[in-house]
């Protein structure tokens, strides 16, 4: 199995108005998930600090972040999903024209499917969108290299899926969330820069597995700008 050696936990971005029920925004009346491709010392002090830390880890000690996850809320689908990056999928022709590799960004989702009721692979998407290019996820997967960069989203509205379909996610739910996430890191594998688990070793196998490349990428696919927080 994959060594992970540490895990950093930021618990929050927006700790000043949180307690006023304002999860969002900032006193500068910003949107802090849009602050990370720049953010600013004193208006974005912990987005400042996090990206810092993940910096000096990919540029001084020469170890970037294996997985990057931004947790969020969500209150417009139900269970829980992420958003991930690709480059089939990027807006940008630059992106696009080089390899890319889906193993990568695919096998945490894939294993969340396996360990965690409350989570729903259908829902996941890859695209990344020009106007989601200050988001966490973008910025941290772009200007940091972070090929396993998501944002994961946790309904307000509960589950429609499963042993949890018809219910609300409390806080025991979300801590088995947690648990379940924690499974799905310990049993990644790294090894040629392909990800696997278990038998399934090739990426065309993985890819039939999930089903969801082609699914979540497509154009069918509603603007993913209405459902990333």
């Amino acid at each position: 199995m994959y060594k992970i050696s540490s895990i950093r936990v930021v618990l929050i971005q927006n700790v000043r108005l949180s307690i006023v029920d304002s999860n969002r925004y900032g006193l500068t009346n910003e949107d802090l998930n849009r602050r990370w491709s720049n953010p600013n010392q004193v208006y974005h002090p912990v987005i400042y600090h996090t990206k810092g830390l993940m910096e000096y880890c990919a540029r001084v000690l020469q170890r970037p972040p294996h997985v990057f996850v931004d947790y969020h809320g969500h209150s417009r689908r139900k269970n829980v999903f992420l958003f991930g990056c690709s480059r089939s999928g990027s807006w940008s022709a630059a992106d696009r024209a080089k390899p890319d590799q889906p193993v990568q960004y695919l096998m945490l989702p894939h294993l969340m499917q396996r360990t965690s009721p409350a989570f729903a692979l259908p829902l996941c998407s890859f695209k990344v969108e020009r106007n989601k290019e200050s988001t966490a996820r973008v910025a941290v997967w772009r200007q940091l290299g972070v090929s396993r960069s998501y944002t994961m989203e946790s309904s307000f509205c509960g589950c429609d899926q499963g042993t949890l379909a018809g219910l609300h996610l409390d806080t025991g739910h979300l801590k088995a969330i947690g648990r379940d996430f924690c499974q799905a890191l310990s049993m990644m594998k790294d090894g040629d820069d392909d990800w696997a688990v278990g038998k399934i070793s090739t990426e065309g196998h993985l890819l039939e597995k999930t089903g969801c490349i082609d699914e979540v990428c497509s154009d069918s696919e509603s603007n993913e700008s209405d459902f990333e927080t």
